[in-house]
């Protein structure tokens, strides 16, 4: 015990000494300068890996978020629970959405009885209007025919009463000039010759009853001759009586005549003025070829009803969609798990207000469910190595609260733009700009086959080996400079001064750096001197 402490002693005292001496040195008292590093380059074996550290997080992990607005009336899981796809997790209240179900449901059966009268008006104005149509054409054919036909008609009867006329006129004219004057003078000298044979037979009388009275005749003789002037007087009473029938006779048929003429006067009178219905039934053609058009324009209005009716229709299917959206909320109040997993998060209590999801809102979260059969480490990457890596690449996984675990996975994504080019500047209207100098890329690895007790969020460390170069001339990065656009470094030959070399650099792994060509095994370099802002410190210079 005693040896020990007086070794630890004695190295205490050593320590306190170099301090010193060190500190003094920097003070100026030492070496001005001291001897530049240098490098003796060989070859060796470099392996190219990627290592970072990142956070587990399930691949498939759901916000399950309600549709509808309304209380949470009932929720059936808890954190940790393990739901299947479909399954029932919660229900928000449904009585408001019934309601509207119900309003919705009303106002389509109003909307499709309106689109059933609005149909049956249409085929009914449509049967009318057709019917109309087709008889205005048949009166407007009619009347073409009348029109054609009507000047023929009216010379027709214009002539045929001429005829009749000039007819009645003859018959008159012969019956006063020819028939009448030849059938009274007959009945006339039937008169005449009755009052003669009158006359003989008295006189015959006269002379028997004188021959009677002086004995030369016999009394039979004188009733002959009484018998004679009877038949006489009868001829003559039945000779004026024909006279008297055949002078009314020739009267009325002269009366008859007269009456045929102004019957035919009446007739050639009607016929001329039916002249005029030339120009009447023109005006009637016309007023019907109005009709007719009328009829047509009248088809429209079938054509405005079956506008309408479309509009009617279009109304119920709106109605109906609006329906069918809102049978579908109502169906949205039992909110289902969309995948199977695990609940990691309850976003809401019974009886609190769930938001629905909708274009106006991102919704409220009911559960958070997570899929923990397919898990990713999250990383972000320098660009350097970025540049470097391919999807498939494998990846070995070390957790820390799992050290035992041996995981493995795949490069699965690789992030198109820096991690800082994918945070949202548009509220502010400029472009971000990152404060760390060095630009990063989000990769995600996943895991190969992931164990039952991983927990999104653990931190775990993932290696990802690029390449493995078997002996190859490396010097230590600290070694190679890069400025203007060059790469250089410096090679020391015995008794000469350093000289500033070109050189092509290949992979690098960890502090070693590939050199392509420039440098060959051997080779004796130097560690550049430090050309860049002064440094200041506690021992560094004053303050």
């Amino acid at each position: 015990m005693n040896t020990r402490a007086i070794g630890i002693g004695v190295g205490v005292v050593l320590l306190c000494g170099l301090g010193m001496f060190a500190m003094k040195g920097m003070a100026g008292g030492g070496p001005k300068k001291p001897a530049a590093a240098t490098y003796t380059v060989a070859k060796n074996d470099l392996d190219v890996t990627v290592v970072e550290n990142g956070l587990i997080d399930a691949v498939k992990s759901v916000e399950v978020k309600g549709r509808v607005d309304g209380r949470l009336a009932q929720l059936l899981v808890d954190e940790g629970d393990y739901v299947t796809q479909g399954q029932l997790i919660a229900v928000i209240d449904p009585l408001e959405t019934k309601l509207k179900v119900e309003q919705n449901a009303a106002q389509l059966r109003g909307a499709q009885s309106n689109e059933a009268r609005s149909r049956l008006e249409q085929v009914q104005k449509l049967e009318l209007n057709q019917a109309a149509l087709a008889q205005a054409q048949a009166k407007a054919r009619q009347l073409k025919l009348e029109l054609d036909s009507q000047p023929i008609a009216t010379r027709a009867a214009i002539a045929e009463a001429q005829a009749t006329l000039a007819t009645a006129q003859e018959e008159r004219r012969r019956l006063v000039e020819s028939s009448q004057p030849t059938q009274r003078a007959s009945t006339q000298t039937t008169l005449d010759e009755a009052k003669a044979n009158l006359a003989n037979a008295e006189s015959e009388y006269r002379r028997q009853t004188d021959l009677l009275a002086d004995g030369y005749t016999s009394k039979r003789s004188v009733e002959t001759a009484k018998l004679n002037i009877d038949l006489a007087r009868t001829r003559l009473a039945s000779a004026e009586v024909s006279l008297r029938r055949l002078d009314a006779q020739l009267a009325v048929e002269v009366a008859k005549a007269d009456a045929q003429i102004r019957q035919a006067q009446a007739s050639l009178r009607r016929a001329e003025a039916n002249a005029n219905q030339d120009a009447i039934k023109v005006e009637d053609y016309k007023s019907a070829l109005a009709e007719v058009e009328r009829a047509k324009a009248n088809l429209m209005d079938s054509q405005i009803l079956a506008k309408t009716t479309e509009n009617s229709a279009a109304t119920v299917a709106q109605l109906a969609s609006i329906l069918s959206d809102s049978q579908r909320q109502l169906r949205e109040t039992e909110v289902r798990a969309p995948i199977s997993g695990i609940v990691t998060k309850k976003g809401l209590q019974v009886g609190e207000l769930a938001t629905g999801l909708s274009s106006f809102s991102s919704g409220t979260t009911i559960v958070k469910i997570e899929d923990r059969s397919a898990m990713r480490v999250k990383l972000n990457i320098n660009e350097i190595d970025a540049a470097s890596l391919r999807i498939g690449l494998p990846a070995n996984i070390v957790v820390d609260a799992l050290p035992d675990a041996k995981l493995t996975g795949t490069v699965s994504r690789i992030a198109a733009a820096s991690v800082d080019a994918n945070k949202d500047t548009t509220s502010g209207g400029s472009t971000a700009v990152s404060t760390d100098a060095v630009v990063k890329y989000e990769v995600e690895v996943k895991l190969s086959a992931p164990v039952k007790e991983l927990r999104s969020g653990m931190s775990a460390k993932v290696s990802i080996p690029l390449s493995e170069k078997k002996s190859v001339v490396s010097v230590p990065t600290d070694y190679v400079k890069r400025k203007d656009g060059r790469t250089t470094v410096l090679v020391v030959k015995k008794g000469e001064e350093p000289e500033e070399r070109e050189v092509e650099l290949g992979a690098a792994a960890g502090t070693m750096i590939q050199v392509k060509t420039g440098l060959g095994e051997g080779d004796v370099i130097q560690k550049p001197a430090y050309d860049g802002p002064a440094r200041k410190g506690f021992v560094g210079g004053p303050g």
